[in-house]
């Protein structure tokens, strides 16, 4: 570690401890067994704020503030979330250029980062924009999306390994997630229809575990507590999977990924107090079924 890096520990390391004593305590429920928690201020908390995905080796983070047009990718070992590397700013320039600044939910797949991007002045320009996992240099290739479709942006992507297709949706009211083929230059594959629930909003991040694509729900009038719905892809049909107390109503739930981790955990969620900092909560889970 570097003169620099040691300084700056020393001086983070003090906020870092306040902010585990004060900041809101979420607790394990019924389906979600909250095993452990890893707490970030300062420059990390800005690189991870927004999704988390891994590929089996690293976990990868983005991280957006839009007043200040900030976006950032990082990367971070697997079993102490140390970080590795890191990207300030990483979009291209076309988007930069009309107006793109948010990196919402990410997903790894062959190699990439596929990374949800929107923003801009005239319309939210809602894109899939790739990364290349070993630099966190844009890999070339940006897929834009309908702006009948996406109205309101695209918040989160999700990239099913077993296919290769990405599931994405808009923002709000959500009525349909539409499906593409990485493997095919983002061919649309087709659009698959919600049930089940009648209003979903605020999908902030997707990934697949078993067979089945799960949802982080940041649901904002359900105080402590934050949903994490289950979709069948063949059917549509989207239900409560598991519900997670995040301990305070100022906690913005944000992405989610899957990987068995050393201490038992599966399921790790990425949890954004604005005031204090941005926590990774990681859990075993018992999902209930559809």
């Amino acid at each position: 570690m570097s003169v620099i890096r040691k300084i700056w520990s020393i001086i983070t390391f003090p906020l870092l401890v306040i902010t585990l004593l004060t900041s809101p305590v979420a607790e394990s429920t019924q389906t979600a067994q909250l095993v452990s928690k890893e707490a970030f201020v300062f420059e990390k908390a800005l690189l991870m704020g927004q999704g988390i995905t891994t590929d089996g080796e690293y976990y990868y983070t983005s991280g957006s503030i839009s007043a200040l047009n900030l976006t950032a990718l990082a990367k971070f070992s697997l079993n102490d979330m140390d970080l590795l590397d890191s990207s300030i700013n990483p979009l291209p320039e076309k988007c930069t250029d009309r107006g793109n600044n948010h990196i919402g939910g990410i997903s790894a797949y062959n190699g990439k980062i596929y990374a949800s991007v929107e923003g801009g002045e005239d319309s939210y320009n809602a894109c899939i924009v790739t990364f290349d996992c070993d630099t966190l240099e844009a890999t070339g290739e940006i897929y834009d999306l309908p702006n009948d479709l996406y109205d309101d942006g695209v918040p989160w992507c999700a990239v099913d390994k077993e296919t290769g297709y990405l599931y994405a949706s808009k923002w709000t009211d959500i009525k349909t997630i539409h499906v593409y083929d990485t493997n095919d230059g983002m061919k649309h594959v087709r659009d698959i229809p919600l049930s089940g629930i009648d209003t979903i909003h605020r999908i902030q991040g997707g990934e697949f575990y078993n067979g089945t694509l799960y949802l982080s729900n940041d649901c904002e009038d359900n105080g402590n507590y934050k949903n994490i719905y289950g979709v069948n892809i063949e059917t549509g049909n989207v239900y409560v999977a598991a519900t997670r107390n995040v301990g305070g109503d100022n906690v913005e739930a944000e992405g989610l990924t899957f990987i068995e981790s050393k201490d038992g955990s599966v399921m790790h969620v990425l949890d954004y107090n604005k005031v204090i900092g941005v926590f990774v909560h990681n859990y075993k889970v018992d999902f209930a079924e559809e």
